[in-house]
């Protein structure tokens, strides 16, 4: 099936779609192309879960060729084939060209059919998925809707998708056009940059709530330059019904698409410039390409753009030069710039210098695209030299930020051909060395950034500190002690504004230590400005000293801000670090749904761009969740930097909710030996535990002396609450309880849900241990109830296991509980409790983990359960025979 659209105002029909599912049937889903017909029906197989899928789809190509659709479906069904009735089967193998035969009526083929389908659903339900089936070929189309009017009652379900009435006789569900709040909740869901929001409203209304048509006009957003500009296409047959217009009617309708909002007044103007009547406009409203209203609206978003990627590039500037003529300067000097700048090809001054002072406003109404354009444009609408090669590297840098790496190293060639000073050069030289850690965050690029910083110190010391700031994040990232300290070595004194801070307080905790830098680091959060205009960069590092301080509040408010900012300016290259930062904050706020959402949207932006991804959030979401960590955490361990931090405290993590102590113990020990900022206190909390369990006390005291040393400078609900919980891990009697005690009270305060349900479970397990039973069972439950609300699967089985050691037991069921289970419910479930896996238990009955999650979620709701380790008291052993 296509790449299905997201699904936007589409729940009425989604519900019905389900519901049909579960009672099995026939549907056909109708609407004009483009509506959302394949994406609806793609949402319907990812959720049939219990369901086999069964996918066949219409091909132009091939509708000539009989029975060549319903060839996909045998060909995916070949041990249900052999089981056919043989004279069925050979009815069907002839009719597909499996067999040399006469080809057979359609009556015989339905029959085999319809048995053919029976047999498929003898294991599990099965969804039948056919799309486009306006191109279907006629045999197959016939067959299939006479095997929709006789499925019997077999567990199928049928559901067509077509534009066009070719199975008007069986029973419909229509798609309408999206309504306009829709359509622009789409298109906004859809933009990865800011678009105009007058050009917004544009789109949205040319597209006529088609939202294949309002995604496929903003695609690819970077020629759009956040609403100001048209991306060209070339399209043969719009070419064809220009050539049969007036030169007036072609002028008219090119002009119409170089005016980006689809004003009529500014558009009649410029028309009146070019003397051009109204009378131009009625061959192309007849024509069906454009309407002259209230706005000026294509027929779709797409021939816009086919219309000005026909033009040529006198037209395209006569035309430009009509609108610039036809704005005023004083309500809307950005749009009066921008077309003069598409309006000329020589270098004028005052057009580069108009550009280059709005490119501020630009990016304010379509964020760093905008903004960049506008910079590129100044750049080469500049003749001197020296000043052309500042605004080129300026441009380059504004491309970078937004993700257009290609327009940024063509513009730093444009900036080398004329006269960079050694201003410019320096700010050039930044720009590389930041593409060069995004493409590959290696060593070298980090050294390539403090040589900026240094040679930004002696030209532009007002750059110097956000670019030492920069290239001390990099370090921490990859590792490199040396360039901190060369960092540190080069600071010289400023005027103390939240950057300097941040960068001596950063300086300082990596080189002086904890206990040196937690004021400075303090008061650098709380004084970090956000005028700057390489702040981002700044405040990137801020989220990592957030959470070294264990300050969870700043960490929230921090990263959720820049997550906004990020996404409102369209800052793509800083995105997936954001991205990152957020998906860390959410795992430990107890949100790992959110996180999961996260991290994927990074990966995306990664893959996208073609710069490596970030493991970071990946490897700890993984851990909390009790999963087995991605494959390349294991290469990750062995690295430096935050990669290599994170692989450790995410597998100690893991492995203390398996209880494999020892494991957890040995993937942090490392930890006595360095005081870095990469998750160093986090990894001791875990090395306190890990330590305790296998009896290394020595280790564990030290891992708490250490921590507590932090903890205490910083003070936070957070740092007590888990230093709480570690000093009671040490301690016995009375002195224990109340540690316990006051690190569930401290992290209660916090946003740290997860250590708050650990501090829970080590409680109650102590209680547990020392023959409190009847006392464990609640701090356990709610343990045990966070754990399983969170999905952290491996510490919930803990709380579980802990639990019925109490003498905790589920409720007796009775024996008609179990029946409730379907055969296949049953087997799943008696493997699980016999300790299989997912995967296990999938390779032995021939289905996806995915589907064995799915019945497993079901046994639980129907045996009111919440963890495998019930199962055994609710199963008895050999239920599955």
């Amino acid at each position: 099936m296509n790449t299905p659209l997201p699904l936007v105002a589409r729940d009425p029909e989604h519900a019905q779609l389900r519901e049909l599912l579960a009672a099995g049937g026939t549907i056909v889903v109708r609407g004009a192309a483009g509506l959302g017909k394949t994406a609806l029906l793609t949402h319907l197989a990812n959720a049939a879960d219990e369901h086999r899928v069964l996918t066949v789809r219409g091909i132009a190509a091939e509708a000539d060729l009989p029975y060549s659709a319903l060839h996909l479906l045998c060909s995916a069904l070949p041990t249900e084939l052999a089981k056919l009735h043989a004279h069925r089967r050979e009815v069907l193998e002839s009719a597909v060209g499996l067999r040399i035969g006469p080809t057979p009526e359609r009556l015989p083929v339905c029959v085999a059919v319809v048995e053919l389908l029976a047999l498929a659903a003898e294991q599990r339900p099965v969804l039948c998925v056919v799309d486009d089936a306006q191109w279907l070929d006629e045999s197959s189309a016939a067959v299939l809707a006479a095997v929709a009017r006789r499925l019997g009652p077999a567990p199928v379900t049928l559901v067509f998708a077509e534009h066009g009435e070719r199975f008007a006789d069986l029973p419909g569900l229509r798609l309408e056009p999206l309504g306009h709040a829709e359509s622009r909740e789409l298109l906004v869901s859809a933009l990865d940059t800011p678009l105009d929001d007058a050009v917004l409203d544009r789109v949205v209304a040319e597209s006529r709530g088609n939202p294949r048509l309002l995604l496929d006009a903003v695609r690819p957003t970077g020629g759009l330059a956040g609403g100001y500009g048209v991306v060209p296409l070339s399209c043969p047959e719009t070419a064809r019904t220009a050539a049969t217009l007036t030169p007036d009617g072609r002028l008219l309708l090119i002009l119409a698409a170089a005016e980006p909002l689809g004003e009529p007044v500014r558009l009649w103007q410029a028309a009146a410039r070019l003397a051009i009547g109204p009378d131009a406009a009625e061959p192309l409203e007849t024509a069906g390409l454009v309407s002259f209203g209230a706005w000026v609206t294509f027929r779709e978003p797409r021939l816009r753009q086919c219309v000005y990627g026909l033009a040529s590039g006198a037209e395209r500037r006569l035309v430009h030069g009509a609108l610039a003529l036809a704005t005023d300067p004083g309500l809307e000097p950005d749009r009066r710039a921008w077309h003069l700048a598409h309006a000329t090809v020589e270098p004028a001054e005052a057009l580069a210098e108009s550009l280059a002072r709005l490119a501020d406003e630009a990016g304010r109404r379509g964020g760093l695209p905008a903004a960049a354009a506008f910079l590129e444009h100044a750049a080469l609408r500049t003749a001197e030299p020296r000043l052309r090669a500042e605004r080129a590297v300026a441009a380059a840098d504004a491309h970078h930020a937004a993700g257009a790496v290609d327009s940024a190293v063509r513009l730093l060639a444009v900036a080398e051909l004329g006269s960079p000073g050694v201003a410019a050069r320096a700010r050039a030289n930044r720009v590389r060395a930041r593409m060069a850690f995004d493409s590959g965050r290696g060593g070298p690029a980090v050294g390539r950034l403090l040589t900026s910083a240094q040679d930004l110190e002696l030209c532009e010391p007002r750059l110097a500190r956000p670019a030492y700031l920069e290239a001390l994040g990099a370090a921490i990232f990859t590792g490199h002690v040396d360039v901190v300290h060369a960092v540190l070595a080069r600071l010289a004194t400023h005027r103390p504004t939240g950057s300097d801070r941040l960068l001596e307080g950063v300086a300082q905790r990596c080189t002086a230590g904890y206990a040196a830098a937690v004021e400075p680091l303090k008061l650098a959060l709380k004084t970090l400005d956000n005028d700057h205009e390489d702040d981002a960069r700044s405040r990137l590092l801020a989220c990592l000293v957030a959470p070294d301080l264990w300050d969870d509040d700043t960490w929230h408010d921090l990263t959720r801000e820049e997550l906004a900012s990020a996404r409102e300016t369209g800052a793509r290259t800083i995105l997936p670090y954001v991205l990152t930062h957020r998906a860390l904050a959410e795992v430990h706020f107890g949100h790992f749904t959110r996180a999961e959402t996260l991290v994927a949207e990074a990966e995306s932006l990664t893959r996208l761009t073609g710069t490596p991804s970030f493991p970071h959030a990946a490897c700890v979401l993984a851990a909390w969740r009790g999963h087995e960590l991605p494959a390349f955490a294991e290469s990750c361990l062995e690295n430096g930097g935050m990669v290599s931090a994170t692989a450790r405290y995410a597998t100690a993590v893991l492995r203390n909710g398996l209880t494999a102590y020892a494991e957890a113990a040995e993937a942090t020990r490392d930890v006595l030996d360095r005081d870095g900022i990469e998750l160093q206190g986090w990894s001791l909390v875990e090395l306190v535990e890990g330590a305790v369990r296998t009896g290394d006390l020595a280790t564990a005291t030290a891992a708490a002396d250490r921590l507590s040393e932090r903890t205490c400078l910083s003070g936070t609900e957070w740092a007590l609450g888990v230093d709480a919980r570690s000093r009671a891990l040490l301690r016995d009697g009375q002195a224990a309880e109340d540690l316990y005690t006051e690190a569930i009270d401290r992290l209660g305060r916090s946003r740290i849900t997860p250590h708050l349900a650990r501090a829970r479970l080590i409680y109650g397990e102590w209680l547990r241990r020392r023959g409190r039973r009847v006392d464990a069972r609640g701090p356990l439950r709610a343990a045990h109830e966070a754990f399983v609300a969170m999905r952290a699967e491996a510490f919930a089985a803990r709380a579980m296991r802990e639990l019925l050691a109490t003498g905790e037991r589920a409720r007796r069921r009775v024996p008609e509980t179990s029946s409730q289970l379907t055969p296949q419910e049953h087997r799943i479930a008696s493997l699980a409790r016999d300790g299989r896996s997912n995967p296990e238990i999938a390779t032995a009955l021939s289905i996806s983990p995915r589907t064995v999650e799915y019945h497993l979620h079901k046994v639980f709701t129907k045996l009111s359960i919440t963890t495998r380790t019930e199962l055994h008291l609710v199963l008895a052993a050999g239920a599955d025979d």
